[in-house]
C-alpha cells in the first residue's frame, strides 16, 4: 500500500503545472494552426489582388495600343511600352514582363531592373507565375510576374498582421493563466496546507474563504472533518490515558525485596508498551522477579503483555522454580495469543535467606550479572514463549554477595538506533554496566537513559525500552519483612 502510494506520488505533478499545460498546449496548437491558415489566406489574397492589378495593367496597355496610328510599327510599340511602363520598373519590381502579340507578330519588353536574374518566363508554361491578360481581335497582351516575388513583397505586411494575432493570443493566454492560478492553483495549495495540518494533528481551524462555491464547500467539509477528528482524538487520548494508567497499575508501584535494591526504567514506544515486568513474594518467602517483551508494541502488544503478566503470576502460585514456571506459562499462553505472537521473558527467583538467584530465560536478551570479580552473561535457557507448547527450560543457580549487580533489559535497549541506523548495541551496554560501580544504581539508570537518548538523537523511538537493575545488599533486621507486598 505504501509503495503504491509512493509510486503514484512520483508520477504526479503540481496542479498549476497540469492546468497550465492543459490550457496552454492546446491554445498554442490552435494559434499555430490559425497563424498558418491566416498566412496562407493572406498570401492567396495578395496573389489574387496582384492578378487583378496585372489584368487592369494589360487592359490599359491593350487599349492604348489600339489607338496607335501605325499598329505595325514595332519600334513605336516598344517605345510606348517602355515609356508607359517605366513607373513599374525599379528595384522593388523584379520579374515583370509584358508580352504583346499583334497580327501574328510578338513584341515584348521586360521592365525589371535586372534582366539577367529575371529571365523572361515562357507565358503559359511557368507554374509559379501570375498573368493579367487582354485580348481584342488580333491584339493580345499578357503582363506576367512571378508569384514568389509577389509573396515576398507581401510577406512583411503579412508578418505584421500575424504578429498582432500572436500578441493577442499571448495576452489571452497570460490572462487565462493568471485566472487559473488565482482561482484554482492557489486555493488548491491552501487546501493542501490545511490537510497537512490535519495530518500533523492540528485540528483547530476555520473554513477558508474562496470565490469558488465548490472550493468553499470543500473547505467547509474539511473544517467539519477537522472538528470530527478533534473530538475523535480527544476520545482516543482519553482512552490512551486510561490504558496507560491501567498498564502503570500493573507494574510494581514500590519494590521492596529483602537483600535487593532496585532501580527501573520503563519507556513505551507509543502510549502503551508490549514490555512488562513484575516483582512478587511467593509462598515459600522467596521472591519472583521477571521481565517480558511481547512481539510488537502499541495497544495489541500491551493487551498481550497484561495477559502474560497474569499467566506468570498464576503459574508462580503452583511452583517456585523459574524453569517450571516458564513451562507452565508456555502451556497456557498460546490460548490467549494469535498464531503470529510470541514473547521473550526472563524469570528469576531470589532466596534472601541463602542469597541465591535462580534464572530461566525464554529467548530473552542476555541477563548481565556483575560480580566483584567479573561480568557474567546469562544467556537464554530455552526458546521464546508461545512457539512450541512442548518446549522446556532449564534453571541456572547463582550465589550473590553484597555489591553484586544484575541488569535485565528488553531488546529495545540494545536495538535503539541513531539516524544512521547504527544500534546502541549489547557490547556497549555490557561495557557501561561493567563500569557502573562508580555510580549507585539510581544514578546509573539516569546515566543509561541519557546515553540511550543521546545515541538515538533525532531518530524515532521504534521499540519499547525497559530495564531493571538490582543490587545485592546486606539484609538488616528491619528489612526481613517489607511493610507492603509489591505484587501489582
Amino acid at each position: 500500500m505504501v509503495d503504491n502510494s509512493i509510486k503514484v506520488r512520483r508520477r504526479s505533478y503540481p496542479t498549476v503545472t497540469l492546468l497550465l499545460f492543459a490550457v496552454n498546449v492546446p491554445l498554442a496548437v490552435l494559434v499555430a494552426l490559425l497563424l498558418v491558415t491566416d498566412y496562407r489566406r493572406e498570401m492567396r489574397r495578395a496573389t489574387d489582388a496582384r492578378r487583378i492589378t496585372l489584368s487592369d495593367e494589360a487592359s490599359v496597355i491593350g487599349n492604348a495600343l489600339l489607338r496607335l496610328s501605325e499598329p505595325d510599327d514595332a519600334t513605336a510599340i516598344t517605345t510606348f511600352l517602355e515609356s508607359s511602363c517605366a513607373e513599374t520598373a525599379g528595384p522593388d519590381t523584379p520579374g515583370h514582363w509584358i508580352d504583346v502579340r499583334w497580327n501574328g507578330k510578338r513584341l515584348h519588353t521586360h521592365t525589371g531592373p535586372d534582366s539577367e536574374q529575371n529571365t523572361e518566363p515562357e507565358i503559359g508554361r511557368v507554374q509559379d507565375a501570375i498573368v493579367g491578360r487582354f485580348s481584342a481581335g488580333d491584339l493580345q497582351v499578357a503582363v506576367t510576374e512571378r508569384a514568389a516575388e509577389i509573396r515576398r513583397s507581401a510577406r512583411g505586411e503579412t508578418f505584421m498582421h500575424l504578429s498582432g494575432i500572436l500578441g493577442l493570443a499571448s495576452l489571452a493566454a497570460i490572462i487565462v493563466d493568471v485566472v487559473l492560478v488565482r482561482l484554482i492553483a492557489n486555493p488548491t495549495k491552501r487546501l493542501t496546507a490545511t490537510v497537512e495540518q490535519l495530518q500533523s494533528n492540528q485540528f483547530q481551524m476555520e473554513p477558508l474563504s474562496f470565490r469558488s462555491r465548490e472550493l468553499n464547500d470543500l473547505s467547509f467539509q474539511i473544517a467539519q472533518m477537522a472538528e470530527s477528528l478533534r473530538h475523535a482524538e480527544a476520545d482516543r487520548s482519553g482512552a490512551m490515558r486510561r490504558a496507560r494508567d491501567i498498564q502503570n497499575h500493573l507494574l510494581p508501584q514500590r519494590i521492596c525485596v529483602p537483600g535487593l535494591a532496585f532501580a527501573t526504567h520503563f519507556q513505551p514506544a507509543e502510549d502503551v508498551a508490549g514490555d512488562i515486568y513484575g516483582v512478587m513474594e511467593m509462598r515459600d518467602k522467596s521472591w519472583l522477579i521477571y521481565i517480558a517483551d511481547l512481539v510488537g508494541h502499541g495497544i495489541p502488544a500491551a493487551i498481550s503483555a497484561a495477559v502474560l503478566k497474569m499467566v506468570i503470576d498464576s503459574a508462580a502460585s503452583g511452583t517456585t522454580e523459574p524453569g517450571e514456571i516458564m513451562n507452565r506459562v508456555n502451556r497456557i499462553l498460546p490460548r490467549y495469543l494469535s498464531d503470529s505472537e510470541f514473547a521473550t521473558a526472563a524469570i528469576l527467583r531470589w532466596n534472601p535467606d541463602k542469597a541465591e538467584l535462580s534464572c530461566a530465560s525464554a529467548g530473552h536478551e542476555p541477563i548481565l550479572l556483575m560480580t566483584q570479580q567479573r561480568l557474567v552473561t546469562l544467556d537464554a535457557t530455552g526458546i521464546p514463549l508461545g512457539i512450541d507448547p512442548s518446549a522446556c527450560w532449564t534453571t541456572s543457580h547463582h550465589n550473590l554477595v553484597p555489591g553484586d549487580r544484575l541488569l535485565l533489559a528488553t531488546d529495545g535497549v540494545a536495538e535503539t538506533h541513531d539516524p544512521n541506523e547504527q544500534q546502541f548495541g549489547r557490547s556497549r551496554l555490557s561495557e557501561m554496566f561493567s563500569n557502573s560501580y562508580s555510580r549507585d544504581i539510581e544514578e546509573f539508570v539516569a546515566h543509561l537513559e541519557t546515553e540511550i537518548a543521546s545515541h538515538r538523537a533525532t531518530a524515532p523511538i521504534e521499540d519499547d525500552v525497559t530495564f531493571l537493575i538490582a543490587e545485592c545488599r546486606r539484609i538488616e533486621a528491619s528489612q526481613q519483612h517489607c511493610p507492603e507486598k509489591t505484587q501489582a
